[in-house]
Order: C-alpha cells, then sequence, then structure tokens
C-alpha cells in the first residue's frame, strides 16, 4: 500500500510523527505487543520467555531443549534455564528421548493441563480488552493485512537467504 497522499496535516498526530513512516510503524506494533505480553506476564506470574515455552509446549509437546531452542530463536542454555524454572513450578517434566537416551524431551505436567483454561481466559479478557470499540469489519481488515505484512516478510526473508547462497 502506498502512502496516502490525500493526507492532510491534521491527519497526523504531531506526537507519533507521519503515520506511514516505517519507525512509527514498528514503534506501534512493538508497542502493542509489549503491552499484551506485560498484561498476560502480569495476571499469569510468568515470564514471556516461560510463557513462549509453554506455548510452544501446547502445540507440540514433548519437544527437546534443542528443538524448543530453535523454534523460539532463543539460546539452548537459556531454554534450560526456562525449563527449570517451570520444572520448579510443576509446570513441565524432563522425560528421556523415547530413541535417544542422551536427550530429554520436555513434557507438559498435568497441573499445567489442569490450569492451561486459566491461561486461555486471561489471552481471551485481555483480547476482548485490546478490541473494545473496534468494528467488526475494521477488525478483520486489520487481520487480513496483518497476514499480508507477514506473508510479504516471509517471501522477503526466503529471497534474503537465497541471495546469501549465491
Amino acid at each position: 500500500m502506498a502512502k496516502n497522499n490525500n493526507a492532510t496535516a491534521t491527519d497526523m498526530d504531531p506526537a507519533l510523527g507521519d503515520p506511514f513512516s516505517p519507525e512509527n510503524f514498528v514503534r506501534t506494533i512493538t508497542e502493542l505487543g509489549t503491552m499484551l505480553a506485560t498484561i498476560y506476564d502480569r495476571r499469569t506470574g510468568l515470564t514471556r520467555n516461560q510463557t513462549r515455552i509453554v506455548i510452544a509446549l501446547l502445540e507440540k509437546d514433548g519437544q527437546t531443549q534443542t528443538e524448543l531452542a530453535n523454534a523460539l530463536a532463543i539460546h539452548k542454555v537459556s531454554v534450560g534455564i526456562y525449563v527449570g524454572e517451570l520444572e520448579a513450578l510443576g509446570l513441565v517434566e524432563r522425560r528421556t528421548h523415547p530413541s535417544d537416551g542422551r536427550a530429554k524431551c520436555i513434557r507438559l505436567t498435568p497441573l499445567l493441563h489442569a490450569q492451561k483454561h486459566i491461561g486461555r481466559d486471561h489471552y481471551a479478557a485481555i483480547h476482548g480488552a485490546a478490541i473494545s470499540g473496534i468494528d467488526e469489519k475494521d477488525y478483520l481488515t486489520m487481520l487480513k493485512c496483518m497476514q499480508r505484512m507477514h506473508d510479504n516478510l516471509l517471501a522477503l526473508d526466503a529471497r534474503e537467504k537465497d541471495a546469501g547462497k549465491t
């Protein structure tokens, strides 16, 4: 999408600068993500990276520390620290890998499964607060635009990786 050349000075909040600037876009997206995570972290008592590990395990339980590190782009040692913290809370456990006795699989515990609805309820309440006052059509348009941006960035990433191979 090109910059709206019909935008006037009154359309732009001087505190934000040019609403079409890359800096404004990154700041807005980053601040929104930070607020969502901050509120969720405060409600659950987990850190952001602990939450990321739990979510990854909810999607695919039994991953190794290395698999989690790769999936979340977190250093393997850091994942080990977060897993240790989650173990101390009784939310995950390490089990011997079924085919590699040297590796450990990280598994969610029955305690986490019994309490996961609490996290989902927090997500739902935060989502509801975040979208309050936004028209359904605008919300769906926003999601469609965000998906398009994601797809555009995936394509850019693939092109850059391919260019780096030559």
